[in-house]
């Protein structure tokens, strides 16, 4: 069972904060467990970083929206770069999972990585929070914030390990490995996001160009390819 989280922000008399005040017959941190009060934060820093921009939203000025000390949200987040990936971990995951639920329940593995690179072609690199953090901070490109998000590489190769049933052998070209698929979708995305690619951000373009191109590279039996780019 998770440790509830302490240090509410409690305001003096005079409006400044003070130490952490304990009220009588709630727990401190409002029995938040240390989940939900990471939960908290990260959503109080989210508000802020749209409303105010990266820059303004500092750690202080988070936690006091949040209802948590400055001393609470360091020890759930020891710096403003870990905030940061955590932040950009959370939104990717959010979309890896409105990924699983457009698809069926019988959806393959091509179709499922298909329209995961679509939405990452199409839509992440529209998404607020990313633009926003991107533009206002040193990676600059949406591409390269989530890049420098530690955990991104795992969670391709999780998803990747929960759809293909243990039968990674078969399901992709001969002498592939599962670890090796994960960083190169890792590289396609990227590419995608760069926006070098004539045309990706159109859904169809998109899907035409995966299944012509990235598919083929991993896949023991990929789709028939397309032409992907439309003549001008």
């Amino acid at each position: 069972m998770a440790e509830a989280d302490s240090e509410p922000f409690a305001p003096s008399a005079s409006g400044r904060s003070t130490s952490p005040a304990r009220r009588r017959g709630r727990p401190v941190g409002g029995g938040n467990t240390s989940d939900q009060a990471r939960t908290v934060l990260m959503d109080a820093a989210e508000r802020s970083i749209l409303r105010r921009g990266f820059q303004a939203s500092t750690m202080e000025l988070v936690a006091r929206e949040a209802g948590y000390s400055r001393a609470a949200i360091y020890r759930h987040f020891p710096s403003r770069r870990l905030l940061l990936e955590a932040l950009v971990e959370r939104k990717t995951r959010r979309h890896q999972t409105e990924i699983s639920a457009r698809l069926t329940e019988n959806a393959s593995l091509a179709d499922l990585l298909t329209e995961g690179l679509v939405i990452v072609a199409t839509e992440l690199i529209h998404d607020p929070l990313l633009r926003t953090l991107s533009e206002q901070t040193d990676e600059g490109t949406v591409a390269h914030l989530v890049a420098g998000a530690a955990r991104i590489p795992e969670q391709v190769e999780q998803l990747i390990a929960a759809t293909d049933g243990g039968e990674s052998e078969k399901i992709f070209r001969p002498g592939v490995e599962a670890g090796d698929v994960g960083q190169f979708l890792i590289t396609a995305a990227l590419t995608m996001l760069l926006g070098v690619i004539p045309g990706i951000e159109d859904p169809e373009t998109a899907r035409r160009y995966v299944r012509t191109f990235v598919l083929p590279a991993i896949l023991a039996d990929p789709p028939a390819p397309q032409q992907v780019f439309r003549p001008r």
